[in-house]
């Protein structure tokens, strides 16, 4: 149209060195649109027609397998305080060291909420402080459990704990594995879940001014075990969306940790109470 036009490679002219924009993002063949902020950064794609949070992504599965690694880890923790926790209460008892019982009882106390809010709500994902804090708060789960599963030991029902924490990895295994395997979100049951919560602490708390009958208390633990099987179904959605999107991978292991240990709590209530 023009004497001299001169257009580049492109067909762009003069100073517009650039590729047409519908090329500008080359995408594999069979692929979708970017996943998520950090996967779009990545250069990864989930495949067509996957749901967000899909474990088909790379960076998706590479967040969950980094989320689930602090996870046990953060069990093995606790695992290893509960120990050290029953060597002590055991020792406190026999000397009648009441003093040292109580001490050791609000300081696992204090650790557990002080690292729970800190890691909750902190908004630096890859703090060494916050992950720090993720095996402080599983340590003061295994300390603060130790007085029941010594009074298990002792009463000679050794063989529920075992049983008790069989019957939770089958049960917060499954509901984990059946999440990531469909796809399914949870994240929507989260009101009423907080809702529950709060009535499961009123009862918990009147329950210590006001005993409740033997039928009503198992009534209420059973309500609290339903309450985390549905905490774990909204955790678990979080892990591939929420906190994928944060990189939050401490803060998801810890919520994981924190409704195993609900669970195992409560599951071994059942059995202890199942045997009076």
């Amino acid at each position: 149209m023009f004497p001299n036009d001169k257009r580049n490679q492109y067909g762009n002219q003069g100073y517009q060195n650039y590729r047409p924009a519908e090329n500008a993002y080359p995408q594999q063949q069979g692929y979708g649109q970017p996943y998520g902020v950090q996967g779009y950064a990545e250069g990864m794609y989930a495949p067509e027609g996957a749901y967000e949070g899909d474990l088909s992504s790379p960076a998706v599965a590479a967040f969950a397998k980094k989320v689930y690694a602090y996870f046990a880890s953060a069990l093995a923790t606790a695992t290893l305080a509960s120990v050290g926790g029953v060597m002590a209460v055991e020792h406190f008892v026999a000397t009648q060291n009441v003093s040292a019982l109580g001490t050791l009882r609000i300081v696992s106390l204090v650790a557990f909420f002080g690292s729970f809010l800190f890691v909750v709500l902190t908004r630096k994902a890859h703090s060494p402080l916050k992950t720090g804090l993720l095996y402080v708060f599983a340590g003061a789960c295994g300390v603060m459990i130790a007085p029941m599963l010594t009074f298990f030991m002792q009463a000679g029902m050794g063989m529920s704990i075992v049983f008790a924490f069989g019957i939770t990895t089958v049960v917060w295994g499954g509901l984990t594995v059946y999440v990531l395997a469909t796809g399914k979100d949870f994240r929507g049951i989260g009101g009423y879940l907080f809702a529950g919560l709060l009535l499961a602490l009123g009862l918990i708390l009147l329950n210590i001014f006001v005993p409740f009958p033997d039928a009503i208390s198992r009534l209420v633990m059973a309500g609290i075990l339903l309450l985390f099987v549905g905490y774990t179904l909204y955790d678990t959605s979080r892990v591939t969306r929420d906190y994928y999107h944060a990189n939050d991978a401490v803060g998801a292991a810890l919520m994981l940790f924190y409704d195993f240990f609900i669970l195992f709590k409560y599951i071994l209530y059942f059995l202890g109470s199942s045997r009076d």
